[in-house]
């Protein structure tokens, strides 16, 4: 769609015109895709939701409601089923990019010729491209220049859809982000601005590694201490990471970092944590879109590539792939830590 068939929607994110509602389309009908509309569309603006699967899509206009991924948890009214990407992305004033980080360059491509050159894209899937690339500049690629940001932080779909407080990172450039935090924030789902999109990128891959280990170590029934050992050195080598690409390691202490941490290690709703727990304890591991366990080899490849000493994740990748047991893993964060003890002028 040529630029001026869309005058009249493309700026309402950039110059704010103080109308309470905006129009928002959300690409990726999972769990955490419907609880992002549904959110929005409780916030009294009109969201349009895409699914891919056509049947998918027709089962939730409906029920009003998606029975497959997000049971229990009703549309708003101002929440509609789109049935195409053109009909569901066409006047949208901002773009959320909501599926596994394997699909998210194929919707921003799908989207891509039907909205403004304006129009931001929100990428909310937290992880690296296959060949170690930050998603965000994947998506800018196909953007030719239009605003891309990244949605991070502890946020749980199940209480999101609920309606329970959430704070969420919002990272870009600073001044759309602060729009679209300023339009679309309410009470309940908080948007908060961020101006290091490459620090927050990096805290949503680290803590889903993180968590892979912390679950691996509460299935051993490791104790407290062993889990919280892990989550503070996941921090210190995703700050050298962050550091290495050129962000600010200060982003990890706010909701994209020790938040999405937080939360993410120590609660058996997240999926990486469960899995972690499930390869110690010798449970199924169940089918559930793992980001963590996706993206683990390829950040090992980049960590290599910019000289970043990352134990923790290649423990990670070890026991993913099998060549580590549960034990092995866990224990990588506390024998690099003793190695740096036992070194002289060395920091403990």
């Amino acid at each position: 769609m040529k630029d001026n068939k869309t005058t009249s929607s493309q700026n309402r994110l950039h110059a704010y015109s103080g109308r309470a509602e905006t129009s928002v389309a959300v690409l990726g009908a999972g769990a955490w895709g419907t609880a992002i509309a549904i959110a929005l569309a409780r916030g009294g603006h009109a969201v349009r939701l895409h699914a891919r699967n056509a049947e998918h899509a027709e089962r939730m206009r409906a029920d009003r409601a998606n029975a497959r991924r997000l049971p229990g948890h009703p549309f708003p009214s101002t929440l509609a089923v789109g049935d195409t990407i053109l009909a569901t992305v066409a006047g949208a004033d901002a773009v959320f990019l909501a599926g596994p980080s394997s699909a998210v360059e194929a919707q921003a491509i799908a989207a891509h010729e039907h909205v403004s050159r304006h129009t931001p894209f929100i990428v909310c899937a937290k992880g690296l491209a296959s060949d170690g690339t930050f998603l965000c500049e994947r998506i800018a690629k196909i953007r030719n220049g239009a605003p891309v940001l990244m949605l991070s932080g502890p946020s749980f779909a199940e209480e999101v859809a609920e309606g329970l407080q959430t704070i969420v990172s919002v990272s870009g450039p600073a001044d759309v982000a602060a729009r679209i935090c300023s339009r679309l924030s309410s009470e309940t789902f908080v948007l908060s601005p961020c101006k290091d999109i490459r620090g927050v990128q990096v805290a949503g891959v680290f803590k889903n590694v993180a968590a892979i280990l912390c679950g691996a170590s509460d299935g051993l029934d490791a104790g407290a201490n062993s889990r919280a050992a892990l989550m503070s050195e996941a921090i210190r080598e995703a700050a050298a990471f962050v550091d290495a690409v050129g962000g600010d390691p200060l982003t990890l202490l706010g909701p994209a970092g020790f938040g999405d941490f937080a939360l993410t290690c120590t609660d058996p709703q997240s999926r990486n944590y469960s899995m972690g727990y499930r390869l110690a304890s010798s449970e199924d591991e169940g089918d559930e879109t793992h980001e963590g366990a996706a993206n683990v080899e390829a950040l090992v490849a980049r960590a290599d590539e910019l000289g970043v000493d990352v134990p923790l994740v290649e423990a990670a990748a070890d026991l993913v792939a099998g060549r580590a047991s549960p034990r092995v893993a866990v224990g990588a964060a506390f024998r690099q830590r003793l190695r740096r003890s036992r070194k002289t002028g060395k920091a403990a």
